[in-house]
């Protein structure tokens, strides 16, 4: 699956693409940004993204995400364990919310599914 990876955090970039590989996923393209033109160009079937570093909010990126990637799956990862904020999460245009908090396996497990 052609996934496109968003993360604010530079640092976590290469162990995403790893996590991801592992899940049988394709890293097309990895941002630190939302950037609409480039997320559509490259036209992923999922993008990823950590939602809790956005000065803006997450749920703000994630409508930015959604109406650049019609027909993507957007998936949202996030330390926040409040069903709350995960609720706003796929009012924004989220397919998923993963936590950062379940460790490893169980995201791999949640990604293959």
């Amino acid at each position: 699956m052609r996934t496109y990876v968003i993360e604010p955090q530079l640092v976590f970039t290469g162990y995403l693409e790893h996590f991801l590989g592992e899940a049988g996923m394709t890293v097309v393209a990895t941002r630190n940004d939302v950037d609409g033109k480039d997320i559509a160009a490259i036209d992923p079937a999922a993008v990823f993204v950590d939602v809790d570093f956005f000065a803006r909010g997450g749920p703000n990126a994630l409508c930015k995400i959604r109406q650049a990637a019609r027909s993507a799956a957007v998936i949202a990862l996030s330390a926040s364990e409040d069903p709350t904020y995960a609720a706003s999460c796929y009012l924004s245009g989220a397919d998923a919310v993963l936590s950062k908090r379940v460790g490893t396996e169980h995201l791999l497990s949640s990604l293959r599914e």
